[in-house]
């Protein structure tokens, strides 16, 4: 698996606690896609939007981040 340098994927979000969330949620995200696409099942998302050179689900997400195809909104308001 060949990740990229952290540094280079900071500079796409504000700070690493981001950057973890980020890819952890994605990387679930693409980890339902290909359980559902081995079974055959139907579902409603997306597709890796990268062209993925493995089926790891967390390089795949390195590599969106690092492409700049995946964005995050940061919320002001907190859960209260």
């Amino acid at each position: 698996m060949s990740l990229p340098n952290i540094d280079e994927l900071l500079d796409k979000v504000d700070c690493k606690f981001t950057l973890c969330i980020e890819m952890a949620k994605r990387s679930r995200e693409l980890a339902d896609y290909f359980m559902a696409k081995k079974n055959m099942e139907r579902t409603n998302i997306i597709p890796p939007l990268s062209m993925p050179g493995s089926v790891d689900p967390l390089e795949i997400a390195f590599n969106e981040i690092k492409e700049g195809k995946i964005d995050y909104l940061r919320v002001k308001d907190g859960i209260k």
